[in-house]
């Protein structure tokens, strides 16, 4: 499903939803504009928001999860329709810096998987659009230009082989493109424990690597535990990948209250603890 809107303004660069209030520290505060976005035109509704990414226009692209509507919130997609409002938002929307509509997308198509529960989404630096799933068969992510159009599948819903093989992977839940490689860093995630690379054209195999950069392990590890040792080994989920201007990697690893920072190589550089 495709609905392509038109409009005729530009972004703000600045972008018009959050009003920076400067304290005596001169540390910037935030503040919520809740009428940001506009509301959807022809009776859309958004559902959980789980992605978000900023493209080379400034413009915002999220891509939400259909599913997640009620029957009552989606009355009139029913059979029979319930109500005149509402019905589900194609999962891939994009909008301007003011919060106006641009295009949406996304679902199910032919030559592609689309996930169950959609998550994670990232707009590379030849603007287009990758894709990932966290539900239960969601080892693959998906990458389609800006209009929908597929171009590329890595792995296969369904199926999984652990945190080892280099063709299969395990629950992904977030991308980052590296432009001057043109690679794509994945952080392989709600199943795996490892973050892997793959030529973003081809989808051919290029390394991977767990915490400390060591080889990840797929054994059963005890409850996390702020006082023990830190684990040598990524608690799932293996939840963020980015990419810094420095040319860092970070990789979120949630459940152990940690983001740990890598070499492109997948040499460890250091780690930081978070209310650990």
């Amino acid at each position: 499903m495709v609905l392509a809107i038109t409009v005729g303004c530009r972004p703000d660069a600045n972008g018009p939803t959050q009003q920076a209030i400067e304290p005596a520290d001169g540390t910037p505060q935030f503040k919520v504009d809740p009428f940001w976005p506009k509301p959807l035109p022809n009776n859309l509704l958004i559902g959980q928001v789980s992605g978000i990414a900023v493209d080379s226009e400034d413009h915002i692209w999220i891509v939400h999860r259909p599913g997640s509507l009620t029957a009552d919130e989606a009355a009139a997609a029913q059979t029979p329709p319930v109500a005149m409002c509402c019905v589900s938002a194609p999962p891939v929307i994009e909008l301007d810096a003011e919060g106006n509509i641009l295009r949406a997308w996304g679902g199910p198509g032919e030559g592609y998987e689309w996930p169950q529960r959609e998550h994670g989404i990232f707009v590379d630096y030849k603007d287009n659009v990758w894709i990932a799933g966290s539900g239960s068969n969601d080892h693959h992510v998906l990458k389609f230009t800006q209009d929908g159009t597929f171009l590329l599948q890595i792995g296969k819903a369904g199926e999984t082989a652990g945190s080892n093989d280099t063709n299969l992977l395990g629950r992904p839940a977030e991308m980052a493109v590296d432009p001057g490689a043109n690679e794509v860093y994945i952080s392989d995630g709600y199943l795996n424990r490892r973050v892997i690379v793959f030529d973003a054209d081809t989808g051919d195999y290029k390394r991977h690597w767990g915490a400390y950069g060591e080889v990840p392990e797929d054994t059963p590890l005890d409850p996390y535990d702020p006082e023990a040792p830190p684990s040598r080994q990524f608690q799932s989920p293996v939840h963020a990948v980015l990419i810094s201007n420095d040319s860092l990697v970070y990789i979120c690893d949630r459940a152990n209250s940690r983001i740990q920072v890598f070499q492109k190589d997948g040499k460890f550089v250091t780690e930081v603890f978070i209310a650990k």
